[in-house]
């Protein structure tokens, strides 16, 4: 699914009374334990996820292997505990640790080709605004 595709997606799935502000790829890296147990095949355990940032909150749009939406979860502000915002040239780490325990590694796509959603810089303000940056 290219930038395009998956903004209409976005569009179209996301609450009536929300606002998009932004949109991005981002990859969940694999386990370096599933390298050494199932060598090369690890590849196929990393997940793709479309985040699009909104005034209420995050959706995240987890892309089977086809590249097609499997699942969507929404957390709004208050759900999200804390983010921790790394630094690179081409993708950028990012750590959602979220007020249920729970934890997201990714990495999000700060450079590409013109149909590959990237992070601007007014989605990620946005998101150390309403998050607790660590």
């Amino acid at each position: 699914m290219n930038k395009d595709q998956a903004y209409e997606y976005i569009k179209n799935t996301i609450e009536i009374d929300d606002n998009l502000i932004g949109f991005f790829i981002a990859q969940k890296p694999f386990s370096l334990l599933w390298f050494f147990i199932i060598g090369p095949l690890a590849v196929l355990t990393m997940k793709t996820y479309y985040v699009a940032v909104s005034k209420q909150g995050a959706y995240f749009y987890r892309l089977n292997l086809m590249g097609k939406p499997a699942n969507v979860d929404f957390m709004s502000f208050d759900e999200i505990e804390s983010i921790k915002i790394g630094k690179g040239m081409l993708q950028r780490p990012m750590l959602y640790r979220f007020k249920n325990g729970k934890k997201l590694k990714l990495k999000a796509q700060l450079k590409g080709a013109k149909n590959v959603a990237v992070l601007t810089p007014h989605a990620q303000a946005h998101l150390e605004r309403n998050i607790q940056v660590i």
